[in-house]
């Protein structure tokens, strides 16, 4: 190892004895995350920041880090990736609250309510009833269920990186589609 490297590993090392001056450092980082892409979840910071930090620790642990990016991208990505999972949770929460028989509740009100929108509704029908089963589903849980792709994983007995070659082949086959059902109009 070379240079921010050795440096890296140095202070993973700090992190994990409990020096106070690396994990001060690495706090500083996940705390650039919070204030610049998750103010909305300004309430939720402390429990945040012990979900990121216990990320941190045993991806750490496990030797997880290697090096193939600086050290401070890959606690920016941990932090960025650990709050949006959490912000999901949070949206997945607030659904259930939701009464749909409440004729004020956001569900019942839901629809398209603009030309705008029965154009996009009846695109994304059309795009439903030419993809398979099995992308219907994955569509399903990540985008209407708000599931991460690790959840995902669990949900279907496949790993993580399975999720996410399957999400991004299925996302490309939804595009070509609407490319062509545009072509046709």
């Amino acid at each position: 190892m070379s240079g921010s490297s050795e440096d890296d590993r140095l202070l993973i090392e700090r992190y994990l004895a409990g020096d106070p001056s690396a994990v001060r450092t690495l706090d500083e980082w996940l705390e650039v995350v919070l204030r610049e892409d998750f103010r909305s979840l300004r309430e939720d910071w402390e429990d945040l920041r012990q979900e990121i930090r216990a990320r941190i620790v045993r991806n750490f642990s496990l030797g997880a880090f290697k090096g193939h990016s600086a050290l401070r991208t890959y606690i920016h990505r941990i932090s960025r990736n650990v709050a949006i999972d959490f912000s999901r949770r949070a949206y997945r929460r607030r659904e259930i609250r939701v009464n749909p028989s409440d004729p004020h509740s956001p569900l019942a009100m839901a629809g398209p309510s603009s030309l705008g929108g029965v154009l996009a509704k009846d695109l994304l029908d059309q795009i439903l009833a030419r993809i398979s089963q099995d992308d219907r589903l994955l569509l399903r849980l990540v985008f209407e269920l708000h599931y991460s792709y690790e959840e995902v994983g669990r949900e279907l007995g496949i790993p993580e990186g399975t999720v996410k070659s399957r999400m991004s082949r299925c996302k490309d086959r939804v595009l070509k589609l609407r490319r062509e059902l545009a072509m046709r109009e």
